[in-house]
This record gives structure tokens, C-alpha cells and sequence, in this order.
């Protein structure tokens, strides 16, 4: 072997040294570029978690929120049913009372009343007591009405409607309002 294998053989060893560290090189290049995509691989996965978590809460809140708006729903409607209950057992009250009660109760109406003038009774609470309202200086008319329960005052052409059913229409939002405070503060 001459010179020409030891030229051969250093060829060889220089290109397989030369393999060698490209082999090297390239292996760190892939692993760089395999640690950068794992980088970015985690950095998006991270960013996708964080958009699903925030989608998560955005669909919990809007459960709750769906959850809420229905219970202040369910007890609203319950509410409102309390209050229903509770005017007509004042209305169904009211319109039990009689005899003394009754009659104490329409003239303490009359005195505090801010018109004034001609009262017009039912035909029976004229008879009942229209002359105590008399007595009491107010001037209680011959005309009778069917009123049910309560009375009208009539000032020339103008009449002011205190039966108890045109009270409770006129007066119903009120009347409902100070139920609520009362029974729900």
C-alpha cells in the first residue's frame, strides 16, 4: 500500500469526520428547531386553554345568570301571588263588614273625606244610619243609589265615587304598592 491508500484513507477519514459534524450540526439544528416547535406547540396550547377556560366561564356565567334571572322570576310570579291573596282577603274583609263596624267605618270616611257636600247612600245604610250621618251636621241626600258598600258625595254637577269597588279600581296601584312594602319591605 503506498501512498495512494494513505491519500484514499485520509480522504475517507476526512469526509466521514466531515459527515460527522454536519451529522452533529444537523442534529442540534433539529433538535433547536423540535425544542422551538414544542415552544410554540405549548405556547398555543396554552393560549388555546386560556381561550377555552375564559369560553367555560363565559357559558358558567351565562348558566348562572340564566339560573337567576329564572328564581327572581319564580319569586316575583310568588310575590305577586301573595299580593293577589293578600287584597282580596282586605277586599273579601272590607266588604264583610257590617252593622256597627260598618257604619263607623263609612262615617269616618265622610269626615275624612276632602270634599264636601251632598252625601248619597245605598237604600238600605240610608236607612240604617243616614240620620247619625245627619246628626253628625253632613247632608245626606234623599236620592239613594245602588252602590253596594260606600257612598257618593255630589257637589253641584260633580260626584266623587267612595264606594269600596270604585276605590279598589281607582286606587289598585296604590293599594298594591303599600301591600308590597308591608308584607315584603
Amino acid at each position: 500500500m503506498g501512498n495512494e491508500q494513505k491519500i484514499i484513507d485520509k480522504i475517507i477519514s476526512d469526509a466521514k469526520a466531515e459527515a460527522n459534524v454536519i451529522l452533529e450540526n444537523a442534529r442540534k439544528d433539529a433538535e433547536i428547531k423540535i425544542n422551538a416547535a414544542k415552544e410554540k406547540a405549548d405556547k398555543e396550547m396554552a393560549a388555546y386553554i386560556k381561550l377555552a377556560q375564559a369560553e367555560a366561564e363565559k357559558a358558567a356565567a351565562k348558566e348562572i345568570s340564566g339560573a337567576e334571572m329564572s328564581a327572581k322570576k319564580m319569586i316575583l310570579a310568588k310575590k305577586q301571588e301573595i299580593l293577589e291573596e293578600t287584597i282580596r282577603l282586605a277586599k273579601d274583609k272590607l266588604f264583610s263588614l257590617s252593622g256597627e263596624e260598618y257604619e263607623k267605618t263609612i262615617i269616618s270616611m265622610i269626615k275624612n273625606a276632602k270634599e264636601k257636600g251632598e252625601i248619597i247612600l245605598s237604600e238600605e245604610d240610608r236607612k240604617a244610619f243616614g240620620e247619625k250621618i245627619a246628626e253628625e251636621g253632613y247632608n245626606v241626600s234623599l236620592e239613594t243609589r245602588d252602590l253596594g258598600k260606600g257612598f257618593v258625595i255630589k257637589k253641584g254637577d260633580i260626584e266623587y265615587n267612595y264606594s269600596f269597588d270604585s276605590i279598589i279600581t281607582v286606587d289598585k296601584e296604590s293599594i298594591e304598592q303599600k301591600a308590597a312594602e308591608i308584607l315584603f319591605g
